[in-house]
């Protein structure tokens, strides 16, 4: 597993990435919102190193680690950080695997969930939060990436140009 910088690389490598295929077409949300998601889990793994000075493996173990109930936690968010985080990881689940963010887990066969612009403004809104986090606490910055989705015209953001 990375370091901290190790993990920031990755989490803006990654929103290079969002920005070429952003900006290049207009649809395949499904990989936008995923995108959204694994550069967000490189700074939330990026943070647990930083406090920890050790790498987790799954998502339950990042989600015990970050939540701000924890109260033993080193690692521990603010309330707002970690819904973010996990609002986003539900998207990202969403796209992946069809499922609706609040899906039953008794039921074998569900309707689709198909991922839409509406879906990747979310996720935009959400991976903003968890980058905010990151430069208000860490010695991080991240430049302007352009983004084209009409959902998130009206919308002021930090790390991110609409075009």
């Amino acid at each position: 597993m990375g370091t901290f910088s190790d993990h920031i690389t990755q989490s803006k490598k990654n929103l290079d990435f969002l920005s070429k295929i952003s900006c290049s077409e207009n649809y395949h949300w499904d990989w936008k919102v995923t995108v959204c998601f694994y550069s967000a889990l490189h700074l939330m793994n990026a943070h647990i190193v930083k406090k920890t000075q050790k790498n987790y493996l799954t998502h339950n173990q990042v989600n015990k680690l970050i939540n701000p109930y924890e109260v033993m936690s080193p690692a521990k968010l603010d309330e707002n950080t970690f819904l973010a985080y996990n609002k986003l990881l539900s998207l990202s689940r969403r796209s992946r695997y069809l499922l609706k963010e609040n899906h039953d887990a008794n039921v074998d066969i569900q309707d689709a969930s198909l991922t839409y612009d509406k879906h990747f403004r979310k996720s935009v809104i959400h991976l903003e939060t968890i980058m905010n986090y990151i430069v208000n606490n860490y010695n991080v910055s991240f430049k302007k990436r352009n983004l084209k989705c009409v959902e998130l015209e009206t919308i002021n953001l930090n790390f991110f140009k609409i075009i």
